[in-house]
């Protein structure tokens, strides 16, 4: 009885959605056929138009193509809803009502004709009970107000092609049976939506409106990134008034994490959001005719040549003590201001505590303004009662100031400042050529001497894989993008360096910030997980019950061996199920050697150049596998050592894997080079 209700309910609501599809293809079509109308027009009687009639047909013809975009996302919507209107439902009881109020949740919300709301959104005040509260005693805030109640059913539903398949109710935030199941499907080449499985810490974080700088910190697999972009979805739909899409930008570690996150936002009904990598986005604030370096090249030189100059060059730039040295530097450049007094003219000094007195109380920060600024208050305190020589004296004081701190440009004052460095740290000496590790610190400097205007257009920065960042770096993005922040990452998954400080660290570097942990991680098996562990230091690290194969540990102590093993493997995963399998390796000259090997297989190689995520057999490194997820995956040349060490990086590669892991381990001395 109750399941033919379900479905009588289900087909209302398709049927509801499918008149609205029709009434607005209906639209569509009309206002298509008004703006051909109006072009043929324009076109017939140009001669006998005034510039205002044309002026007025052609504002009518934008207006009719703005109306049309905006028309046919709500029909995109509109089609996806007919086919999976909802997801669950929620029984709720107001306090102080006898009859119970059933509220269905699903990925948009939809109300009929008549205003009757059918579906709510899943971001809506009152979903957050689904997400939120078990059976009993709950309550959510809307506009201000809190309304409490009691929750007396919760029912989840998997429907499909507008067919009800399964539907339970539970006492739960979410059904473990729901959430297996949801979490045995296999991967795409392209990040999945979490509304349907949001667990209720997640969802703290998701809805927090407070938290300025939020730093989310999740282990492998905790769905951090679903959770930052999440996020990003109830904001914009929240504070729809002030927080529009071109407001938000995204930080992407590299091209193929940036196009497998790129669905998301379109599937919780936003428009896609802006993409950049840290170098693109520096690149905007320097001089165009700069050349900056890979960062991706740089990644590699530090994972597989650690002991090389160029290494330790990429790493001391990272590092938490060249950024004190760089912030004592441009102190001292402060201190010349105020070392000694400052002699106008033969009658008329400046004392140095009148200098330091106006530094200490000056909000600007940066050298050359701070001049400016100094210059004018000195200069009206010396020259009282008249604007004429008020100016004059401004302009002496500046003038000699800036002679006493000899600066000639951002760029230069940074060489000086590195030539005081070892060698091995110096700039490339090409006059338009910056390496990727200098970028950053110059921007640094630029900051602190010439100033940055922010980029105040950006009103929410959203930074993934914050591990792979220098706090020098995170300090420079926050001075240029100084609005709210979510922030995620994993910090056991830096691949080039080792900090147990830097959550602290960064937690102390920005304003009004806090720190979500999340130790849970979803996407792999357990198997695989209680695997993964051994190469963490991070041991809250906990699993899912969801469990699967054993992990495959096989010695291939020579190339033939090895390669019949990944030949075999990679032919179980064509004949079977599962839609892609990555063979991470931990060298490129590992990678190139299968390249050549594996050509009768359907191989694709992720690279720093590799714009798309794809489905079948993925041949990359650990560098460019951080952030994505594999159906299968295979690690071909571990070492006997390797299986006993702490490795960010073997831990990473194991944690890609969803269902099945395969590790070919060598004899001593044959992994990573």
């Amino acid at each position: 009885m109750e399941k033919t209700k379900e479905r009588q309910y289900l087909s209302n609501v398709i049927t509801a959605i499918e008149e609205r599809i029709g009434d607005m293809e209906h639209t569509i079509d009309s206002n298509e056929q008004s703006y051909r109308e109006i072009q043929k027009y324009t076109v017939d009687y140009k001669n006998e138009l005034d510039k205002y009639e044309v002026y007025n047909f052609h504002q009518n013809m934008n207006y009719i193509d703005k109306r049309n975009v905006l028309e046919s996302g709500v029909l995109r919507k509109l089609n996806y809803q007919k086919e999976v209107p909802y997801f669950a439902k929620i029984g709720f009881r107001f306090e102080g009502e006898d009859d119970q109020e059933e509220f269905y949740i699903g990925r948009f919300g939809f109300a009929d004709k008549y205003s009757e709301q059918l579906v709510y959104d899943w971001r809506a005040p009152i979903s957050s009970l689904y997400y939120d509260f078990n059976l009993g005693p709950a309550a959510y805030e809307s506009f201000g107000k809190t309304f409490p109640g009691s929750i007396s059913l919760k029912r989840q539903y998997e429907i499909e092609n507008q067919t009800l398949k399964w539907m339970m109710d539970t006492e739960e935030s979410l059904n473990d049976d729901f959430l297996l199941k949801e979490l045995g499907k296999n991967t795409s080449n392209e990040m999945k939506t979490i509304i349907h499985t949001i667990q209720r810490e997640q969802n703290e974080v998701i809805r927090d409106l407070q938290t300025k700088n939020l730093i989310i910190q999740g282990v492998a697999g905790s769905g951090k990134t679903s959770i930052a972009l999440h996020r990003i979805a109830y904001l914009l739909y929240r504070q729809r008034e002030s927080l529009k899409s071109e407001h938000v930008l995204i930080l992407s570690p590299n091209r193929i994490f940036a196009d497998y996150i790129s669905t998301v936002l379109p599937e919780l009904g936003e428009e896609d959001l802006q993409q950049v990598d840290i170098t693109t986005l520096g690149q905007r604030f320097i001089d165009e005719k700069l050349q900056v370096s890979s960062r991706q090249d740089e990644i590699t030189e530090i994972l597989e040549n650690s002991a090389s100059d160029k290494s330790e060059n990429y790493r001391y730039k990272r590092s938490g003590r060249f950024f004190e040295q760089a912030k004592n530097y441009l102190n001292k450049l402060k201190e010349r201001l105020y070392f000694e007094d400052l002699q106008l003219s033969e009658n008329l000094t400046i004392d140095k505590v009148s200098i330091q007195s106006v530094v200490r109380q000056s909000r600007e920060t940066a050298l050359l303004p701070l001049i400016k600024q100094i210059a004018v208050i000195l200069g009206n305190t010396i020259e009282n009662r008249q604007p004429s020589k008020q100016e004059a004296m401004a302009k002496t004081i500046e003038q000699q100031l800036k002679k006493r701190i000899r600066i000639k440009n951002s760029l230069q004052e940074y060489n000086d400042f590195l030539k005081k460095l070892p060698s091995v740290y110096h700039s490339s000496g090409k006059k338009d050529d910056l390496a990727n590790c200098d970028l950053f610190p110059y921007l640094f400097f630029m900051l602190e001497i010439e100033g940055i205007k922010p980029a105040m257009t950006i009103k929410h920065l959203v930074i993934d894989e914050m591990q792979d960042y220098s706090l020098l770096q995170l300090y420079v993005l926050n001075q240029l993008f100084p609005n709210e922040k979510t922030i995620c990452g994993d910090v056991n998954q830096n691949l080039t360096e080792e900090n147990h400080q830097f959550l602290d660290e960064l937690n102390q570097l920005l304003p009004k910030s806090r720190i979500a942990e999340f130790q849970v991680s979803y996407r792999s098996s357990f198997e695989i997980i209680e695997f993964a562990k051994a190469f963490t230091t991070n041991q809250q690290l906990t699993a899912v019950e969801r469990h699967g194969k054993p992990v495959t540990v096989e010695r291939a102590d020579d190339n033939r061996e090895k390669l019949m093993k990944i030949r075999n493997a990679a032919a179980a995963f064509l004949e079977g199920p599962h839609k892609t399998c990555g063979i991470i390796c931990q060298n490129w000259e590992e990678v190139a050697a299968l390249e050549m090997e594996l050509t009768d297989y359907p191989v694709t190689k992720f690279g720093k150049n590799t714009n798309k995520m794809a489905e079948g057999i993925i041949l990359t490194t650990v560098q460019f596998a951080k952030g994505l997820e594999f159906d299968e995956v295979i690690l071909p040349d571990i070492t006997q050592e390797q299986l006993k060490e702490k490795s960010n990086s073997i831990y990473t590669s194991c944690s890609r894997a969803l269902h099945e892991l395969i590790v070919l381990v060598a004899e001593t001395g044959k992994g990573n080079k």
